[in-house]
């Protein structure tokens, strides 16, 4: 598989990004948070989606302001090309192939699209085999049990385990079937005793069944015929009743007509004398209108006089005031006019005084400002000037014995690289003069084991000798930077000194300009200021008011005259109502009132009978209803009284031809039948059940009887079945054993490769041995073993890169693709550039790597760079081509 190209939009902090992949080592560059590692989420999402890691979840994709996340790979398998095309956000998909001319679609729909892909390259291989993520070396270094499983997982061992694990579910349950069918054949022992015993049983259920069959029709017969007997009577009886309660409801019927008759005629009398009453009411009333009319007339003058008359009384009252108090201060504005001159020829005089002191006032200001710098940045001052000169003589001390040390400590890197590479050619002479047999290695003459005994004590402690130089040369290489940290301290400084120079050189400018100002006079003529400033305030503010008042005399003399002409209104209306009271015929409200009193009973009187002529009428309408009613209940009686008679005779007639004893014995004969039928019925049906029943259970037992022959075949079948799972699910154990084993011994020799170019060849070989759900990892160091708590924490870092390598570059012949993120956490800069080399050695064996890194130095081992940065928010990716 090889990947050729990668279109992403709106994902993450991607907008439109397109990257294009090459053979050989592909670096994708950046710095942490540019987007670098999103690409290679979007390319996992773009093959696999709906599957993914746990960490990737759908509502993290969408770029915000992204209107839809869509993803396109273009790849190559098997000489042919391929492209997926995924729209997250709206849930679409297609998989389309390359004919040699145009594209041509595949699969579509998300589904299908991914379950192609798991047919083409199953997502556990691409993400086991292909995909080194970052924490998979911490797992290889945690402990034995994780290292099991990173190899399980990388080198597809669990396919053999699970088939292990999957053959013994087999196992059991073809154990539990051949259990179940013993069972079977146990509980079925006795089957032909059982059928034996069921065709008794048959037999004597159709002897009763053929007693009993010809009984139920003779019964049948007789039922009916009481039964029809039983209905006549039934209806005879129905017939009766339904006329004695006809008879009553009649009866009830005249009683109730002949009530009603006495009620009409009562109403009626009663009625008639209510309409003399009335007539009598109506001829009063008549004679009472004139007076009545004449009383509401007066009360209506009456209580519009006393209203307008109050209403204009009271406003005359306040035009009056209102017009009295604008005169009062019309009067006093005039007066104000006087005090306007006074206060105008004040303020002139205040103005020209403060112009005399603004000068002095700019002067106060301005040497105020400079006392209030100085007073700053004498606070800033930390230093006193003796302080600064002997700062500055310790700084420039500082830069030499920098340089000093810098140049110590590359001779000791010099010196310590040269013993390193006698440790290294000695290892290597050890590890050769251990293998060696017949000539030695050094001298070529015959080896014997008392020479190689000599010469590898000789080398061992050579080695220790260089190894204490080594130690040596880290002590003075750790106290010259301790040293170095000091001196660093003290330059850090120096920015500190230039900032206490300048500060002192401006206090001392600003010093020289105070001294030309006198303060104490300056400030005494600006209190001056500030005071005649505050009274000229307050005098234009009282002539401001002078001002709006006197304004305000225009508008007083305009609402006086309105308020006079409102006053004359009023006055010429309170005379008017004066006249209409004499036209009325009263000299004053007292002989209006006196009038009122007099008339006030014949209007009430006249209220009483004012609705007797309307009740009259409708009394008269009542007596010619109620009338009208009665002639038509006389009439409905008499044909009552002839219904009654009709009633009664038909009801004689029926009573002759019915007995309640009869009645009686027939229906307590058709019950006694009826059940006695039933009985027959329910007896006949539950044999013919029982014989259904016991005809289906036997032909069961038949076919059981045949079946259990089946089941006896199917017994040894299974016996037979059980042994070959077993010796096959050994055969599973077996070849996984042999397959780790060899797989791991190989990935060893390449871990031992890796990590002597990685630690410089300080470890001679990497042992990896592998126990029942363990892995084992050690090192080989001046010929001795050695596990994993004797490495440094960079060594540890270092051989947990390695192994995670071998085991990618042991499927080499099996992938054409390798992906790395961030392979260089916590390797220090020798084994960063150690790196370079193994990428350049071994991964080259690999057709296609795709390498996610922060760190500039995998530049000089990629074919091709891809740098990606972050601008504004959004990531920016840029293509660079280098030579191998």
């Amino acid at each position: 598989m090889k990947i050729e190209k990668l279109i992403i939009k709106d994902f993450r902090s991607h907008k439109l990004t397109k990257v294009t992949f090459t053979s050989g080592i592909n670096l994708i560059i950046g710095q942490n948070g540019s987007g670098k590692s999103s690409l290679l989420d979007a390319l996992l999402i773009g093959l696999y989606w709906p599957s993914k890691p746990r960490d990737l979840k759908k509502d993290d994709f969408l770029r915000i302001g992204g209107t839809a996340t869509e993803i396109t790979v273009f790849f190559e398998k098997d000489g042919v090309k391929y492209q997926i095309h995924r729209n997250i956000t709206r849930g679409l998909s297609f998989v389309k192939y390359h004919d040699g001319s145009s594209w041509r679609g595949l699969e579509s729909g998300q589904k299908q699209v991914r379950d192609w892909m798991e047919k083409l390259v199953p997502y556990d291989v691409f993400l086991n085999a292909i995909y080194i993520r970052q924490g998979e070396i911490d797992a290889i270094l945690e402990s034995d049990e994780s290292r099991e499983k990173v190899v399980r997982q990388v080198l597809g061992l669990d396919r053999y385990e699970n088939a292990y694990k999957n053959l013994l579910e087999v196992r059991k349950e073809i154990d539990a079937r051949i259990r179940a069918i013993e069972d079977y054949l146990k509980s079925t022992e006795n089957i032909d005793e059982l059928i034996g015993d069921m065709e008794k049983e048959l037999a004597e259920t159709l002897k009763v069944i053929n007693e009993l069959s010809p009984e139920i029709p003779k019964l049948r017969k007789e039922l009916e015929g009481v039964e029809k007997r039983l209905r006549d009577l039934d209806a005879l009886a129905e017939e009766i009743n339904a006329l004695q309660l006809e008879t009553r409801k009649k009866e009830g019927n005249v009683k109730a007509l002949e009530a009603k008759l006495q009620e009409l005629e009562k109403r009626i009398e009663e009625s008639r004398s209510r309409l003399r009453e009335l007539e009598e009411k109506v001829r009063e009333s008549n004679k009472l209108k004139g007076s009545a009319e004449l009383y509401l007339k007066l009360v209506e003058f009456r209580k519009q006089y006393v209203d307008e008359k109050a209403n204009g009384e009271k406003l005359a009252e306040n035009y009056r005031a209102q017009i009295s108090g604008i005169e009062e201060r019309l009067a006093e504005l005039s007066e104000m006019k006087n005090r306007l001159g006074e206060l105008e020829k004040k303020r002139e005089e205040l103005k020209k005084k403060l112009a005399e002191l603004e000068e002095s006032v700019k002067a106060y200001e301005e040497a105020k400002t400079l006392k209030t710098n100085l007073d700053r940045l004498r606070m800033r001052l930390k230093l006193e000037p003796e302080e600064i000169e002997r700062l500055a003589a310790e700084i420039e001390t500082a830069k030499k014995r920098k340089e000093e040390i810098q140049r110590e400590l590359e001779e000791i890197n010099e010196k310590r690289g040269e013993l390193k590479n006698r440790v290294s050619e000695r290892n290597k002479a050890i590890m050769e003069l251990k293998k060696a047999k017949g000539k030695c290695p050094v001298c070529n003459r015959e080896l014997t084991e008392e020479h190689r005994k000599e010469l590898m004590e000789k080398y061992l402690a050579e080695v220790k000798d260089v190894s204490k130089e080594i130690k040596e040369l880290d002590s003075q290489e750790r106290k010259l930077r301790r040293e170095l940290v000091k001196v660093e301290g003290v330059l850090k400084r120096e920015r500190e000194l230039i900032t206490q120079r300048e500060l002192l050189e401006q206090i001392k400018e600003l010093e020289e300009k105070l001294k030309s100002y006198d303060l104490k006079k300056l400030e005494k003529k600006a209190e001056d200021y500030e005071n005649l400033k505050g009274e000229l305030g307050k005098i234009e503010g009282e002539l401001k008011s002078l001002k709006d008042e006197l304004e305000k005399a225009k508008a007083l003399e305009k609402k006086k005259a309105v308020l006079e002409k409102k006053l004359k209104s009023i006055e010429e209306k309170l005379a008017e109502l004066e006249k209409k009271l004499g036209e009325l015929g009263f000299s004053d409200i007292k002989e209006l009132d006196e009038k009122l009193s007099e008339l006030e009973p014949t209007y009430r009187r006249y209220l009483e009978l004012k609705g007797a002529e309307s009740e009259l009428e409708r009394e008269k309408k009542r007596l010619k209803r109620t009338e009208e009613e009665l002639e038509d209940a006389r009439e409905k009686l008499q044909g009552e009284f002839s219904s009654l008679e009709e009633l009664r005779k038909r009801l004689k007639e029926k009573e002759k031809l019915y007995s309640p004893e009869e009645h009686a014995g027939i229906r307590e004969r058709f019950t006694s039948l009826r059940e006695e039928l039933a009985g027959k019925r329910a007896q006949l049906e539950a044999l013919e059940k029982k014989r259904e029943e016991t005809m289906e259970n036997l032909k069961k037992l038949k076919e059981e009887k045949e079946g259990r022959k089946e089941k006896i075949k199917e017994l040894e079948n299974l016996k037979k079945a059980r042994e070959r799972v077993q010796n096959l699910r050994e055969k599973v154990r077996r070849y996984k054993a042999m397959l780790k084993e060899g797989a791991l011994a190989k990935v060893g020799e390449l871990a031992s490769e890796i990590f002597e170019e990685l630690t410089e060849e300080k470890y001679s070989g990497v042992t990896v041995k592998a126990e029942e759900n363990k892995v084992k990892l050690g090192v080989i160091y001046n010929g001795k073993e050695y596990g994993l708590g004797f490495l440094s924490g960079g060594e540890r870092i270092a051989l947990g890169l390695a192994f995670r390598l071998a085991l990618s570059l042991y499927l080499a012949g099996e992938i054409s693709l390798l992906i790395l993120d961030e392979p260089t956490p916590y390797l220090d800069d020798e084994r960063r550039r150690r790196l370079v080399d193994i990428m350049q050695r071994y991964l080259r064996k690999i057709p296609q790597v795709i390498v996610v890194s922060h760190d500039e130095e995998l530049k000089d081992a990629a074919d091709r760079v891809i740098r990606v940065s972050l601008e504004n928010g959004v990531s920016s990716v840029r293509e660079v081509e280098l030579s191998v």
